[in-house]
């Protein structure tokens, strides 16, 4: 049987009217669409006291049930016909497999918690009481029957059907991508006419003042090793370098910090434009069809976390270039593993090693990323260990100059440790919020010797530990810690689900879909520019100009459009982009995609970098933005097309550069 034959074969099972099956199909999509829409909330006494006098418990039950289902008229209608195809479509394809369970099963969990977290702070609500546990049983049931069947949708009808030729592209591989670098940087103008001379972040202030060694509240957190030295090491001291340059060039020369930051912006919108660029034209010689490259172009183009991070003042935009270039290295040594006597070449090592010294120099937890993944390029080829050792050696050795001979000398002092301990602080502070009449006056001194006891539970906020870090004492010795951890282990053992639900709490929009407003891009930066100019050091200014003004009424405009439409705001929310990486990463283990997963391993270590932050997934998307500027490159070369014609191949890509 052709795939021609096949595929009419399979959409003739989907249609074909059978009255038991479609009619049971029906009745579990109405169940799938009740679980979605039903609230958490407890369904008052009063409110059933008026619609019934029944005092069976049977009664009273489906009463709550009932009344707890929210439906969204048509809203709800298309959502049942989705379900009711999704199943028959799945039904069609099969039995669900062993990894289309096992996934299905951790995003019921993860939507049914995380919207609980996210409603409530807590999971209380689930199982307060016997109704409340039937409509926790309802909501998971729904959901369980759901994302399995999603996830083998999802799985088999992409690969199948969007191969068609579709889309933007141009024979020339480096021709493409001059005229793909070019629309982004057509399109991306728009965003920096609208926030002229470039945008601010809550931490440009400090990397500004650090650059002129002013005084910043982060002095307040370290030991300094000089008084007159003001610099300290908790935000990149490469990019501190790098932005100061721009700053003092500008007001040396034009005599304007704000024309400094403008050259600033339009090289990192140029150097980051040529990096997605890059990428593209290196999946068009993976073989990847231009149907899907033309979506990440869009992509690229129109959300709103690309182009602004792309005009930021910020590292974690060169971070995440430097990402994509360390990731699109990996997949090409991947991806000449199998040629005979095939190695690591010399330019490949050191790209390798440059990449990743700028990736740890921009961001600490960078360095973990990459020391953990480099081992696994070995389960391409067992005789690159030399290779990986040199680049190991080099980069501990370099990690080890910086560390421990470039900040000494330059007496600037290493970030506070309580960056290190946002998780254990955090789960502290909730544990005097709620336990707090518990602790004894020796514990509180045991904890109050590394952080203000007294402070913990009235900063804890559910979704930031930020304020629970804040509250630190930079004097703390090594025995204070030590101190402290057996505190903190004795009230694990009496409260574990308070540390449970802390963490949970701090993380489950990582997760969970929660649209991430993104109104904050901009009254961020406004608030940036104001603080940077607070101490009057600096005049920096937003345009006020009536094009700029419009192009921001325009993007608004956008923003409000791509937080609202339904579907379409899931690329505002952080999960969407963690769950891509984790169904990239199953994907590479079931197919047993080696070259995949290679490059699916650096963005799963950059994960548990970012479960370890300080913020949840709906507060701070600068954590997730490397993932959401990476993932798709990623994800579309694991669905890449091994028998793309020869002039689109590697080899012709690789004879162009």
């Amino acid at each position: 049987m052709d795939k021609r034959t096949d595929r009419k074969h399979r959409l003739k099972n989907c249609i074909k009217w059978n009255l038991h099956s479609n009619i049971g199909c029906l009745l579990v999509s109405v169940l799938t669409a009740a679980a979605f829409s039903m609230e958490m909330d407890i369904v008052s006494d009063e409110l059933i006291s008026q619609i019934t006098n029944a005092q069976s418990h049977t009664a009273q039950l489906m009463y709550r049930l009932i009344y707890s289902v929210k439906l969204q008229g048509i809203s709800s209608v298309l959502f049942v016909l989705f379900c009711f195809v999704l199943y028959q479509y799945s039904a069609s394809l099969g039995k669900l497999k062993k990894e289309e369970k096992i996934l299905g099963v951790l995003m019921a969990l993860t939507c049914l918690f995380g919207r609980a977290f996210y409603q409530y702070n807590s999971t209380a609500v689930l199982v307060s009481g016997f109704v409340q546990m039937a409509k926790t049983a309802v909501m998971f049931t729904g959901m369980l029957f759901f994302f399995p069947h999603f996830v083998k949708a999802v799985r088999q009808y992409v690969p199948r059907h969007f191969r068609f030729q579709g889309g933007f592209d141009m024979v020339s591989p480096t021709v493409y991508r001059r005229v793909v670098w070019g629309i982004l940087l057509a399109v991306w103008t728009i965003h920096l006419i609208a926030y002229f001379p470039g945008m601010f972040m809550g931490d440009t202030e400090d990397i500004v003042y650090m650059a002129y060694n002013y005084r910043t509240g982060l002095v307040d957190t370290v030991n300094l090793i000089s008084e007159d030295v003001l610099v300290v090491d908790h935000h990149s001291v490469l990019y501190t370098i790098l932005l100061g340059f721009f700053v003092k060039f500008g007001r040396l020369v034009f005599h304007s910090e704000n024309t400094g930051i403008f050259l600033y912006t339009v090289c990192q919108m140029l150097f980051t434009a040529w990096v997605l660029a890059y990428a593209l034209y290196k999946l068009k010689g993976y073989g990847v069809g231009k149907w899907f490259r033309t979506a990440i172009l869009v992509f690229f183009c129109l959300f709103p976390w690309i182009p602004r991070y792309a005009i930021m003042a910020t590292k974690d935009t060169l971070f995440a270039d430097f990402m994509m270039l360390y990731l699109l290295l990996v997949i090409d040594i991947a991806e000449h593993s199998t040629e005979q006597g095939s190695g690591i070449k010399t330019q490949q090592l050191v790209g390798m090693i440059v990449y990743a010294v700028l990736i740890f120099l921009l961001r600490k937890n960078g360095l973990y990323m990459v020391i953990l993944s480099l081992p696994f390029l070995l389960m391409m080829n067992k005789k690159w260990s030399k290779s990986i050792i040199i680049a190991l050696v080099c980069i501990f050795a370099v990690k080890f100059v910086y560390t421990n001979v470039l900040l000494p000398a330059a007496k600037i002092p290493d970030g506070s440790v309580s960056a290190a301990l946002s998780i254990p602080l955090q789960q502290t502070s909730r544990y005097l919020k709620y336990y707090g009449d518990e602790v004894t006056e020796q514990e509180r001194a045991a904890i109050d010797a590394v952080a203000k006891c007294d402070a913990l539970p009235q900063v804890y906020w559910p979704d930031r530990s930020d304020w629970a870090k804040a509250s630190w004492r930079k004097d703390a010795t090594g025995e204070d810690i030590k101190n402290y951890f057996i505190v903190w282990a004795k009230m694990l053992a009496k409260h574990p689900l308070t540390y449970v639900a802390a963490t949970a709490n701090n993380y489950y929009a990582y997760f969970y879909p929660v649209v991430t407003d993104l109104y904050d891009f901009e009254r961020a930066s406004d608030g940036g520019i104001a603080s940077a100019n607070a101490e009057g050091y600096f005049a920096f200014k937003a345009s006020d100009s009536p094009i700029s003004m419009s192009c921001r009424e325009l993007l608004r405009l956008v923003d409000a459009a791509l937080m609202n439409i339904p579907f379409v705001n899931l690329l505002c929310t952080s999960a969407i982009y963690i769950w891509l990486l984790i169904l990239s990463w199953t994907q590479s283990l079931v197919n047993r995609d080696r070259k995949l997963l290679m490059a699916v391993i650096p963005m799963l270590m950059l994960m548990l970098t970012i479960l370890s932050g300080p913020c949840n997934g709906n507060i701070y998307h600068r954590f997730t933005y490397p993932v959401a500027m990476c993932m798709p490159v990623i994800a579309a070369y694991g669905i890449r097309d091994a028998k793309q014609d020869e002039t689109e191949g590697v080899e012709t890509v690789d004879r162009e550069v």
